[in-house]
């Protein structure tokens, strides 16, 4: 048997490993935009969260200066100052009611907008759970900033709103470079540690996988190229080696199944050669008396004519009982009859065959008996079957045995749910170096010139296809015994 070993390294694993590190670097390169992304949103919305109440603490700072809407100029200087030692990186910006820019305090005071859209602010103050709400740049049209915002109120009239940008220009850029440095160098030290680690692991799994399936493949392979005895080593019980187990199974019933078909094969060409052989005495002796009678027929008398067509009506049925166990035991072997066991009594059958035989054995001066034990239970066979295996048997005993000898038909109750039958005879038994071919076909342990060859190859495979085996014992010169077993009938 070619066991199929396992190589270090395989095309296999080499496709699999490639296209394991190939979606491991696409999902690394994904999970570093996703942190970056989710790293400068989360610093957004924490600024915007924690300067919510900026706008509102400056609107305390900058009412004493307003008169009707208008910041005076002192009040600016103030609130510059105060909005530059409290937070150098905003922007501040007071707005009319419908959002157009009244005053600001910016760096650079570089303001292209006229007016801010007030739909984001009108947002902020309505839902203060609200996490990240952009709105416009008044420094950079087209581009929007988290903010802070309070409306102002005089005398119960809205006057206006306080709108502060979070984070000036330059602060933004300075705080994105720094920011993305820093998460990018995070995550790519993070990343690259659990891909290495990620890597290792899944080419030492793909390593392990693919170096078991590999000898599976080969094996196949090797199989399928005409090499039969291909078998696939298997160590554990792990699925892939249930596969090279399943697969072993398989190799051994297609080579089991092709060498049956041998044995089929063989055994057809030993029957056309048998039967050739056997068929041609017969079919001789039938056209030797034939051409004689039409030869002679003028000067043969009566009683020889008579002699002749009596050699050529036994040799024509010699032939058709060859030919009937021939067919019968070929129908056998290739499994076209099959039993259909059901309970019958195994006494009343024996019985009835005793009866018929004692008639032709009488004729002989051969007794034929029954030795039945009491209370023989029904047993679970093809009756039909089981009728010709113990005729079969009785007609063998009958041709060898004498004048005065005997044959006895016993049936006798075994352990385990079994009935033993035995068809002993007193006749002149079987030498011991022919017992272990009596069953086999054509063959003949006792001279017998009128007999197939077949009688006791048919007992055997009809008796085995009732789960069963046929044993026979014999002393030459004393008798002989065929003894087979059939199971209890379960009628309970």
């Amino acid at each position: 048997m070619q066991l199929v070993r396992p190589k270090i390294f395989n095309r296999l694993y080499l496709q699999v490993s490639a296209i394991f590190l190939l979606v491991l670097f696409l999902f690394t390169a994904v999970v570093l935009y996703v942190s970056v992304e989710s790293a400068r949103q989360y610093s957004v919305e924490v600024n915007q969260r924690l300067n919510r109440e900026l706008a509102q603490n400056t609107r305390s700072m900058i009412d004493p200066f307003l008169r009707d809407g208008i910041i005076s100029e002192e009040g600016v200087k103030d609130i510059m100052h105060s909005m530059m030692v409290i937070n150098p990186i905003v922007e501040v910006y007071l707005l009319n009611p419908e959002g157009k820019i009244l005053q600001y305090v910016a760096p650079d005071k570089v303001v292209k907008l006229e007016r801010v859209d007030l739909k984001p602010i009108k947002t902020f103050l309505d839902d203060p759970e609200h996490s990240i709400i952009y709105g416009d740049d008044p420094r950079n049209p087209g581009e929007y900033k988290t903010f802070s915002a309070t409306p102002v109120m005089n005398g119960g009239t809205l006057t206006g709103y306080i709108y502060i940008v979070l984070a000036s220009q330059d602060y933004v850029s300075a705080s994105q470079a720094v920011l993305g440095s820093y998460i990018l160098g995070l995550s790519i030290r993070s990343v690259i540690t659990i891909l290495i680690i990620s890597a290792l692991v899944g080419l030492l799994a793909f390593y392990v996988i693919t170096r078991k399936l590999n000898p599976i493949i080969e094996g196949i392979n090797q199989f399928r190229e005409g090499k039969l005895s291909t078998r696939i080593a298997v160590k554990n019980e792990g699925e892939l080696d249930r596969i090279g187990s399943v697969f072993n199974e398989m190799a051994n019933t297609i080579e089991q199944n092709i060498q049956e078909l041998k044995g089929v094969d063989n055994l057809r060409r030993e029957l056309i050669s048998n039967v050739s052989h056997d068929l041609r005495t017969p079919v001789a002796s039938i056209q030797g008396y034939a051409e004689t009678l039409l030869l002679k027929k003028d000067s043969l008398r009566p009683e020889e004519q008579e002699k002749y067509l009596e050699v050529i009506y036994k040799s024509c049925g010699r032939l058709k009982k060859m030919v009937e166990d021939l067919f019968e035991l070929s129908k056998l072997q290739a499994q076209q009859i099959k039993p259909h066991p059901e309970p019958f009594s195994i006494a009343e059958l024996v019985y009835d065959i005793a009866n018929k035989y004692r008639i032709i054995s009488q004729k002989k001066g051969i007794s034929v008996n029954t030795v039945i034990a009491k209370d023989v239970p029904l047993v679970e066979a093809d009756i039909s079957m089981i009728d010709r295996v113990l005729q079969n048997l009785i007609d063998n005993a009958v041709k060898f045995c004498r004048e005065g000898d005997t044959i006895n038909i016993e049936i006798d109750t075994k352990d385990q749910g079994k009935v033993e039958v035995r068809v002993v005879d007193s006749g002149p038994g079987i030498k011991q170096e022919d017992l272990d071919h009596v069953f086999q076909r054509y063959y003949k342990a006792r001279e017998d010139q009128h007999s197939t060859g077949l009688g006791l190859a048919i007992v055997r495979k009809m008796v085995e296809l009732h789960h069963s085996s046929i044993r026979v014992f014999s002393q030459f010169g004393k008798g002989t015994t065929f003894t087979f077993e059939l199971p209890v009938a379960n009628v309970g």
